[in-house]
């Protein structure tokens, strides 16, 4: 399996990186700087899309999750993991 890491902030995916280095799972791990908004992917990219307490962190949440939407293959699974409540201006 491969998979794509991706955080706007570069001093997170170095923390990743390092993690990844440690347990032998680097080789087949990309780390991505890059906005939720934009992201720098084809479309129909991936099997899954996971966001992990990063939704909050979106200032256009319906833009981040089209985003996710184009880059995934049809059939895709889409998973989101947040636990605050998310307010919509």
């Amino acid at each position: 399996a491969h998979a794509t890491v991706l955080d706007i902030n570069g001093s997170m995916l170095s923390v990743g990186r390092d993690r990844a280095e440690k347990q032998g799972l680097a080789a087949n791990t990309d780390f991505v700087e890059a906005n939720a908004e934009e992201l720098p992917f084809e479309s129909e990219t991936f099997d899954a899309y996971t966001i992990a307490f990063g939704i909050r962190n979106v200032p256009r949440i319906e833009v981040a999750l089209a985003e996710a939407y184009r880059v995934l293959k049809r059939g895709g699974r889409f998973l989101c993991l947040e636990f605050s409540e998310v307010e919509m201006p």
